[in-house]
């Protein structure tokens, strides 16, 4: 099932959530709607089940106007943060819950039921556990349950809402691996909420960043990740530093250093004089102080190891905060300590109008 949102809009009180906002989510797509807290991405995935309505604007299922149907009438299953799995029903009769109260002539027989919910305990890799409780099961088998559960009505559309944060770093990997897998198996159409940018960026196949109420970017999570199309989407993807610099010409002054335009990307209508590059960890190159090459000099105050990269922490001449992410064995030459100074190579950096975003 497709679904259209044209120009949607809602307020609580004095505080708009979700502000004039248009977007199409193509039948069987898997998409993340990614954002901080109080971004509006959790009413807008509220207003799509009919738990919450519009001031202004459409919802459309499939080109069918959905915005005054309730959730009872849309076909749609949604899956909370909590699980809000029954504890005194079997997992197969959390499964089977919303088959059984259906309307008498939509509902399948009791044989077609229990076929049909033991199939999904299977393709949820639960089958095992049919008959054990909420209580007996991991958080990670309890969401799972709260998936087939979900599932089992048939839903046009299938809606998360912070899926997995309730889980632990490693049981999270496992079941985004696991998502991914399902929607294979059972393209159904899927949007699921998260402030977790790496959560998005590895699950869905396309992810919408959300700002105050807004769109900020939409588009393939690699396109995402690689080209930020903003001032908040480089801070709000994470670890992308700030530099106050002038824009001379086609190129960029630092301090003293003209960097050259071939290292400079500048936004549309960004007009020469002062102005704010962003430059991600990952393209700065450490090198000596002295090195040409060197386009400014920081002290090293803090490092942490984490895989094959190193996440150092510098303060600059100004006294800001710098990032950056560094291979291990680049490093191992340096010798870095605590409280050295280095000098800092920045291999790309972005320019927007100075207070922009």
């Amino acid at each position: 099932m497709s679904i259209r949102i044209e120009n949607v809009t809602r307020v609580f009180g004095d505080f708009p959530a979700v502000r004039n906002l248009t977007l199409e989510i193509e039948a069987g797509e898997l998409l993340a709607l990614l954002g901080p807290s109080g971004s509006g991405k959790t009413t807008l995935l509220r207003m799509i089940a009919g738990l919450d309505f519009p001031d202004s604007g459409r919802i459309l299922l499939d080109g069918e106007d959905a915005t005054g149907l309730g959730a009872g009438e849309r076909r749609i299953g949604f899956v909370f943060q909590h699980y809000a799995l029954f504890r005194h029903m079997t997992v197969r009769d959390n499964v089977d819950f919303g088959l059984r109260v259906m309307p008498r002539a939509a509902r399948p027989s009791r044989a077609e039921r229990q076929a049909w919910v033991m199939e999904l305990l299977e393709r949820v890799g639960l089958a095992h556990l049919a008959g054990r409780f909420p209580a007996q099961l991991s958080g990670g088998q309890r969401q799972r349950v709260a998936l087939a559960r979900a599932l089992a009505i048939r839903p046009r559309v299938l809606l998360l809402d912070e899926p997995f944060g309730a889980l632990d770093a490693a049981v999270r990997k496992d079941l985004r691996r696991w998502l991914r897998n399902l929607h294979v198996e059972v393209p159904v159409t899927t949007v699921f909420v998260t402030h977790d940018q790496e959560e998005a960026l590895d699950v869905a196949n396309r992810v919408v960043v959300m700002n105050a109420g807004r769109i900020e970017q939409v588009g393939e999570p690699r396109e995402v990740d690689a080209a930020p199309a903003s001032p908040f989407m480089y801070r709000f993807l994470g670890h992308a530093n700030r530099l106050s610099v002038e824009v001379v010409g086609d190129g960029v002054r630092l301090g003293n250093r003209l960097i050259d335009a071939a290292r400079v990307d500048i936004a549309p209508g960004v007009p020469e004089g002062p102005a704010e590059a962003y430059v991600r960890a990952h393209e700065v190159v450490l090198v000596p102080p002295s090195d040409p090459r060197a386009d400014m000099t920081a002290r090293l105050v803090h490092s942490m190891a984490r895989g094959g990269l190193l996440r150092l922490e510098f303060v600059g001449a100004d006294g800001e905060l710098f990032e950056a992410e560094i291979p291990r064995e680049d490093c191992e030459d340096l010798a870095l300590a605590r409280d050295e100074i280095v000098g800092l190579h920045l291999r790309r950096m972005h320019i927007f109008p100075k207070g922009h975003g």
